[in-house]
């Protein structure tokens, strides 16, 4: 049984992913390799997941990069605390960080620090220019798309008598949006 799990990732079907398994044959030779083709964005990651399900304790995951495992700082974190949890340690070859070392902790901690309090910077950021955009008016959300003159209409047939199916024909609104406006204090 192998210590190492190799994971590979490009972000295209275009791409080649031969380097990356070049580089972690040639320091690791009898690792495990794990390799997919998918977007940074995209959160499904299969080969990502059967990997971490199969790590055993002692273990390490080896990466050329941190951003062939994760393309969020968060997501990073996640799956890293998923292998510690498991008793397990990662390997970034590129950037020479390792979790199995006091000094790679250290680095991988620090990124994590500055990373929170990134993330709040822009949290208190964002919750101050909401609140000025709120007290000047300013409407948040989607913008209406149905004309108060369908609505008056949508009124109009319910008080006629028309079922939503009927109201739904006649205007083409949506039986969601037909409750919604039949129903304003739902809103």
């Amino acid at each position: 049984m192998s210590n190492y799990k190799l994971y590979a990732r490009v972000s295209d079907k275009s791409q080649n992913l031969s380097s990356q398994i070049r580089d972690l044959r040639k320091a690791h030779p009898d690792g495990v390799l794990y390799q997919e083709k998918l977007s940074g964005v995209s959160r499904r990651r299969p080969e990502r997941e059967k990997m971490l399900s199969e790590l055993v304790a002692g273990e390490v995951v080896v990466c050329i990069r941190m951003s062939r495992l994760s393309r969020s700082m968060q997501d990073l974190f996640d799956v890293v605390a998923k292998i510690e949890a498991k008793g397990c340690h990662i390997r970034f070859i590129h950037e020479d960080i390792r979790t199995d070392t006091s000094h790679g902790r250290l680095v991988f901690n620090i990124m994590a620090s500055i990373n929170s309090y990134h993330r709040e910077l822009i949290n208190d950021s964002c919750s101050a220019g909401r609140k000025i955009a709120l007290e000047k008016g300013v409407k948040f959300g989607k913008p209406r798309k149905i004309k108060p003159a369908q609505e008056k209409l949508v009124r109009k047939l319910k008080e006629e008598g028309k079922t939503h199916a009927e109201i739904t024909e006649a205007t083409g609104i949506k039986k969601g949006t037909l409750y919604l406006i039949l129903n304003p204090d739902k809103r």
